[in-house]
């Protein structure tokens, strides 16, 4: 019982890539252990599934179960009305992203900085890990840099993991307040 209620406690982050016909929708939840960031949770949601009902009330869920959810990172791609209703059902900041091709290479840059620092922990999950490996980049000749993936492989569980680490970016944690004794 102890050990389930320390996994609860922390500081989280979630990042969702939502999906409907040809993409699965994904949320991953970090936590924050000092400076390093481990992989608690991922929900692959079947194909079709519709976000109002069983995404949003997963992110309910997840939101009252854990202690402290950060913030909220969302794939707004396609969904732009999902981020103004999920504001309205979590007490949790919630961020609409534009995957657009810069803004790609912003988010999965800076979980690649945070890998490369070893500072990113998963399981050992073969699916997440074929994603991550099977993603593909090109530089552009406006010098950005296109991200891609082979035709019958999803980059959805990448997404949702990039997503929540690009939550945690500007997290600084509450200072302690010094106390002050009188004599």
């Amino acid at each position: 019982m102890e050990q389930r209620k320390a996994l609860l406690t922390g500081v989280f982050f979630i990042g969702v890539d939502l999906g409907k016909k040809r993409d699965y929708t994904v949320v991953a939840v970090i936590r924050k252990d000092e400076d390093i960031l481990k992989l608690v949770f991922m929900k692959q949601f079947k194909l079709g599934t519709d976000y109002g009902g069983p995404v949003m009330g997963a992110l309910r869920i997840l939101c009252e179960k854990l202690n402290m959810v950060h913030k909220i990172c969302v794939d707004q791609t396609g969904a732009e009305y999902f981020v103004e209703d999920l504001i309205k059902v979590v007490k949790v900041e919630v961020e609409g992203v534009m995957l657009s091709v810069p803004r790609k290479q912003e988010v999965l840059g800076f979980m690649r900085t945070v890998m490369q620092g070893g500072k990113l922990y998963y399981p050992y999950d073969e699916d997440l890990l074929a994603e991550i490996t099977v993603e593909r980049y090109e530089l552009m000749k406006s010098g950005q840099i296109q991200f891609s993936h082979p035709d019958g492989t999803h980059d959805d569980r990448l997404w949702a993991l990039a997503l929540a680490v690009y939550a945690s970016r500007a997290f600084k944690p509450p200072r302690p307040v010094p106390t002050t004794r009188a004599f």
